[in-house]
């Protein structure tokens, strides 16, 4: 198979050729024509120099006897006419010369004298379209004639021949630097393409880690910094499906650890068969139930397939509902939740993953507060948004940590957060993302959360 260097330096070449030969045949064409054009304007005046001659030649005589001598001789005259010499030497031969009654009265060829206008159709076309009129004491007294103007001297022959060989020379020359340029053109077009190759086969083996080197900022270079880019983010990807399946991992060792060692122990009589003893294990699977059912909504939101049910919800009642729901508990913790709201707080949204996203939220902010204090949540509209925020009064976020607390099984205080499957954050930030909104995270006397949908 041929390769992309060779087809695109034939194709420069067969363009190369095209345009050589193209330009050959136009500049031909082109001076050709010119120089017909000069040719018979340059015949007209040299005409009109012999006939002012030849008019003086019959004031001389009265007559045109004798003129027929001059055809046939060799006649060296230089003329001053109007300030310019004009040579008519060995001229008079191109010539016929008609006298007033239309017949043939000088002409190198004996064959071509007494011809008649009348009776020869092609003489009487020629003498109309190219006739000079030959006068002598003010008026015409004969008609000279070129034999024939496209005929060329050998000089003018020779003239053109060199005109078409220097743009033969040309054509080749450029064709030549046309094919050297297409070389350069196209080995500075394959080789990158050819470190793409290898940089793609490299990837494709494993070896994220390798980059292509950037030497040009046109499209090529463009190119090889997309790539570099798209490298970097299978990269990071990659790291982060590993360290995700590590994750995995160790939250799953935990609890089926637990299961296991109560299991043993029922097995072998350590543990009496009761409910205290049964306990630990059916939390444990709750624990495991919690955390598959987890990963089944984010490998959904990966995958684009998140299923929402959208309708037309009054968000500040949404939310009123969720913080009465968990008021109880907070009480029990001895913290006090505060709601505000604004009214008419209207947006298309899935109730059930609404109440998800709030629901981690505030279990979230009732972990990391301490006794005694209180809970802020408020549902504002802020231009064609709303936003919703729990704000708690605990320790807050380490500046260091709040670039990451979205991110999979990431615990601030891992002390603090056993219980917890690490993925309430990220199933918050995918839902709020599958709505069009965006969610982050801030320090401001404890920390605060926010989220924001579009408004209906």
């Amino acid at each position: 198979m041929m390769s992309f260097r060779w087809k695109l330096l034939g194709a420069l070449s067969l363009v190369a050729i095209l345009a050589a030969v193209g330009t050959y045949f136009l500049t031909a064409k082109a001076l050709g024509e010119r120089f017909a054009a000069y040719r018979l304007q340059e015949r007209k005046a040299a005409g009109e120099q012999l006939a002012w001659l030849l008019g003086q030649f019959w004031e001389a005589r009265g007559s045109w006897t004798g003129v027929d001598q001059l055809f046939r001789t060799r006649v060296d005259v230089f003329l001053f006419r109007q300030g310019r010499m004009v040579s008519v030497s060995g001229f008079m031969a191109q010539y016929l010369l008609l006298d007033r009654e239309g017949r043939v009265v000088g002409c190198a060829e004996q064959s071509l004298l007494g011809r008649c206008t009348e009776d020869d159709a092609e003489l009487r076309d020629r003498v109309q379209r190219y006739g000079i009129p030959v006068t002598a004491l003010g008026r015409q007294v004969g008609t000279l004639v070129p034999i024939d103007p496209a005929i060329l001297t050998p000089l003018e022959q020779d003239f053109l021949a060199s005109v078409r060989r220097a743009a033969l020379v040309g054509g080749a020359v450029a064709f030549a630097v046309a094919l050297l340029l297409g070389t350069l053109l196209a080995t500075q077009l394959s080789l990158p393409l050819q470190r793409l190759i290898h940089a793609t086969e490299r990837i494709a083996k494993g070896d994220l880690s390798h980059r292509v080197a950037v030497h040009t900022r046109d499209e090529i270079g463009r190119l090889a910094e997309a790539f570099n880019r798209m490298a970097a983010a299978l990269q990071r990807s990659e790291a982060a499906r590993k360290q995700f399946l590590a994750d995995i991992a160790h939250e799953l060792r935990t609890p089926l650890s637990v299961i296991r060692g109560n299991l043993e122990g029922l097995l072998d009589g350590a543990f009496p068969l009761t409910p205290e003893s049964l306990a630990p294990v059916y939390e444990e699977t709750l624990h495991l139930g919690d955390l598959v059912e987890d990963l089944r909504i984010l490998t959904l939101a990966d995958a684009g397939h998140l299923p929402l049910e959208k309708e037309r919800v009054e968000l500040g009642e949404l939310v009123e509902g969720v913080v009465e729901a968990v008021r109880p508990v907070a009480k029990e913790e001895e913290i006090e939740i505060v709601f505000e709201r604004d009214p008419d707080l209207w947006a298309y949204v899935d109730p059930r993953r609404i109440r998800q996203v709030l629901g981690n939220l505030l279990s979230n902010a009732l972990r990391y507060s301490p006794p005694g204090s209180g809970i802020t949540v408020a549902a504002h509209r802020t231009g064609q948004e709303i936003w919703v925020s729990v704000q708690d009064q605990g320790p807050g976020i380490p500046e260091e940590e709040l670039p990451h607390i979205f991110e999979r099984f990431y615990k601030v205080d891992r002390s603090r957060a056993e219980g917890g499957t690490g993925l309430g954050l990220a199933i918050a930030k995918e839902i709020v993302e599958a709505h069009g909104g965006r969610i982050w995270a801030e320090n401001q006397n404890g920390a605060r959360f926010t989220f924001s949908v579009p408004a209906a």
